[in-house]
């Protein structure tokens, strides 16, 4: 019979510098109260109220006790514990940011950063059996909070020895002007630290190109790949809470588990290139007999027309006259193969003209948002025209604002929409409901965007 898994509440936990408190959940393993003598390495994780079970029918979650209980029960990582660390806006402030942002905000991610390593670490390490060394303890957060991972995280390699940056807020992209705006310092990383680092390829202006570089640095720097650095493009894959909650066992398998062989490799990028243009990659993801994936930054790459097109070990294309070619990937085994195209040129941007019919439930100074901002063009008619980076793809609902998302004409949630920016285009959607105008929702409801 096997123990069920706890999950322990410390409802108060005093950050001293930023002068609140919040709530903290710990996840046990089900061995942990067969043995009083076993420890246990940790995974800290920020925004806590999102990594376990939704707080409502519809809110997202990462739902990481199941991930766990999975991994676990499997054999495929050791027992650890989870600590998830609710997060607490601060007007004017932001915690997960230190000296660096794209925003007129107070960086709070130093006082954050203290209320981690200096107040809550030495608590959880007295108050259960842990193994508290760093070679045994991960940090590990998405967006704002994978960037609050990389700072914190490389800033402090004797608390932190396994780091899950996962689609990090590297970079703000103007989405009208796209303008780019750095919000992070290049830091080594530690000798004797792993880092999890990765991006969809659904996220729109958090891209590929901002991340990549920073696992490209540490490779060049000794980080071997698959022993202290693992790097994925993860195909389809958007900006949120689902996506995310999906690979979270990749770097999980990555810090606790054991190695396993490559049994499959897939090639994923653009099938045209231009000789003049935007610089393209082929992202060759490589999976593993024990389910670990990852994009392969050192691969083996050969064409049978290097004269049209070669490819660099990292993937990126290197168009050398207009034709065919066809390109194969191999590693330890396997291997994958994609045609690509090379003409003479593409353009850095194409232009997409967006519009988005209303339900009459509407309010007359509604501001709508199909992750631009739409301006009102008719009578319940939105619409923007913008140019966005050629091979963009943004995973996205419309709203009306956070929380108040579009829904069916039953009033349940949809499936996000996609739009890819592989050409210029006018795109037309078609809203049935919102799902914060449904009839009989309480108020408390309402604001909770269920």
């Amino acid at each position: 019979m096997i123990d069920p898994t706890r999950i322990v509440s410390l409802p108060d936990v005093h950050a001293s510098r930023l002068g609140n408190t919040r709530e903290v959940r710990v996840y046990l393993p089900s061995g942990y109260m067969r043995d009083p003598e076993a420890r246990y390495p940790v995974l800290y994780m920020h925004v806590g109220q999102l990594a376990l079970a939704p707080r409502t029918p519809t809110a997202p979650a990462w739902e990481m006790h199941r991930t766990l209980d999975g991994l676990i029960g499997s054999g495929k990582i050791r027992e650890i514990l989870l600590v998830a660390v609710e997060h607490k806006p601060v007007a004017g402030g932001n915690e997960f940011l230190h000296e660096l942002s794209a925003y007129p905000v107070r960086c709070l991610g130093e006082d954050y950063e203290h209320f981690l390593v200096r107040e809550l670490k030495p608590l959880i390490d007295r108050v259960f059996r842990t193994l508290p060394e760093p070679e045994h303890t991960a940090l590990m957060g998405s967006s704002a909070a994978g960037l609050a991972t990389y700072n914190i995280g490389l800033r402090n390699p004797d608390a932190f020895g396994n780091l899950g940056i996962l689609s990090p807020f590297f970079v703000r992209v103007d989405p009208y002007t796209l303008e780019e705006t750095k919000q992070y310092r290049s830091y080594r990383l530690g000798p004797r630290q792993k880092a999890w680092l990765d991006m969809g390829s659904a996220e729109g202006f958090f891209m590929a190109k901002h991340v990549r570089p920073v696992a490209e640095a540490w490779l060049r720097e000794g980080a071997k790949q698959g022993e202290r650095l693992a790097y994925l493009e993860q195909p389809g894959a958007a900006h949120s809470e689902r996506d995310w909650g999906r690979r979270a066992h990749l770097p999980l398998l990555f810090f606790f588990g054991g190695d396993s062989r490559p049994e499959e490799a897939v090639i994923h990028g653009p099938d045209t290139v231009g000789l003049e243009g935007p610089e393209a990659y082929l992202n060759a993801v490589v999976t593993c007999g024990n389910g670990f994936a990852f994009s392969d930054l050192e691969g083996r790459y050969e064409t049978d027309r290097p004269d049209v097109l070669e490819v660099a070990p990292n993937g990126r294309l290197l168009p050398r006259g207009e034709g065919a070619a066809n390109v194969v990937y191999r590693r330890r085994g396997v291997e994958a193969h994609h045609r690509c195209v090379v003409v003479g040129r593409l353009s850095e941007t194409v232009d997409v003209e967006l519009e988005a019919a209303v339900p009459e439930s509407t309010e007359p100074d509604a501001r709508v948002y199909a992750n631009f901002e739409l301006a009102r063009i008719g009578e319940r008619l939105y619409g923007t025209r913008i140019a966005l980076p050629r091979g963009m793809t943004i995973d996205f609902h419309i709203t009306r604002g956070y929380g108040r998302n579009e829904g069916d004409r039953e009033y349940r949630p949809i499936p996000f929409r996609r739009l890819t920016a592989d050409r210029d285009k006018s795109v037309r959607y078609e809203v049935e409901s919102w799902l914060d105008l449904r009839p009989g929702l309480t108020e408390e409801e309402r604001k909770e965007g269920v």
